[in-house]
């Protein structure tokens, strides 16, 4: 008998973390392999070239971790490929291939969720990403890169679902990011139908994560020139922990961050990614119109074809304004 499997692989920034965090754990009837319990597992399909070996493995691993009595859901937007590690990470369409060598058609009924968020949004999201990790790059050369590395093929939906139908069918689900934030909780409850359950959750709206708005961009692509990390190993500032010994200064870091705290990091995502800094001042970080048009040029024939697929609802949001890519 088939083992039914539910695999969310993304893409990022388009509500993993929320489903992750606040919808997927609450849910009875499948059995969730949480991120930190299979981080090395996961981050190997993500990295790695695998051979015959290796696959089996990993699959016995991902066995052992699931359930035989009800079906197993492995939630991991890196899966949809490695924003951030632009020149030798595997392809979005590689790790498709793994995935159905790792879960072949003979012994699992694999149904796959694929989020997916207008291109020029995600981009813009994931850039935001990049500052808070450290990068100091301009958005344009940030962009130029993603490019000059034949990023921008993985956020080509349409022919990203050509491979999925190819290697698994029709078994799947398309999480329209745009769609959820319009409808939240009429749009979970089609998504958790999908997986068998009739109910949503009980779930908290406070939110995971607020990004950098245009000030914070700003300032942060100064300071992260100056702190060492992984982004900028040319730093000359080292981010430092400081162990937090008084209650009054976990309180403090709490109120500040949303977050009990132990510890914090002395590193430029502290000082700016706050409530006092987001109070003294905060408006929504947007690309330029330049870049906006270059990346809606690039995506809105596919994104035409992606509409005529049956049973997508997607947004005229994706394409309708001829005058972005003119």
């Amino acid at each position: 008998m088939k083992k039914t499997i539910y695999l969310h692989i993304g893409y990022h920034k388009t509500a993993t973390t929320f489903l992750q965090w606040s919808i997927f754990p609450k849910l009875k009837k499948v059995k969730l392999i949480r991120k930190t319990h299979a981080k090395d597992l996961l981050n190997e399909v993500r990295l790695r070239k695998l051979d015959e070996d290796d696959v089996l493995r990993i699959r016995n691993a991902f066995d052992k971790k699931g359930s035989d009595k009800k079906p197993t859901l492995i939630s991991y937007e890196g899966w949809s490929g490695s924003p951030f590690s632009q020149k030798k990470s595997k392809s979005a369409y590689s790790i498709l291939q793994d995935l159905r060598r790792i879960f072949p058609e003979e012994h699992y009924d694999v149904h796959l969720i694929i989020g997916i968020r207008k291109q020029v949004d995600l981009m813009t999201s994931l850039y935001i990403e990049f500052l808070h990790q450290g990068g100091n790059k301009t958005e344009a050369d940030y962009i130029d890169e993603l490019e000059r590395n034949n990023k921008f093929t993985n956020y080509l939906y349409n022919d990203y679902l050509d491979a999925v139908e190819k290697l698994f069918g029709k078994n799947y689900f398309i999480f329209i990011y745009e769609n959820f934030k319009k409808g939240k909780d009429n749009y979970l409850l089609e998504l958790l139908n999908y997986l068998g359950v009739k109910k949503v959750p009980e779930y908290s709206n406070q939110q995971v994560n607020r990004s950098y708005g245009v000030f914070q961009a700003k300032m942060a692509r100064k300071l992260n020139t100056l702190f060492k990390t992984q982004k900028n190993p040319d730093g000359k500032i080292p981010e430092i922990k400081i162990k937090l010994k008084r209650n009054y200064s976990k309180k403090m870091a709490e109120k500040l961050l949303d977050k009990k705290k132990k510890t914090i990091t002395l590193s430029p995502r502290t000082l700016l990614q706050n409530k006092l800094s987001f109070k003294l001042h905060y408006k929504r970080y947007h690309m330029s119109e330049n870049l906006q048009k270059k990346i809606n040029r690039y995506f809105n024939e596919d994104n035409e074809k992606l509409a005529q697929r049956e049973g997508i609802n997607l947004p005229s949001y994706y394409y309708e304004d001829k005058r972005e890519t003119n």
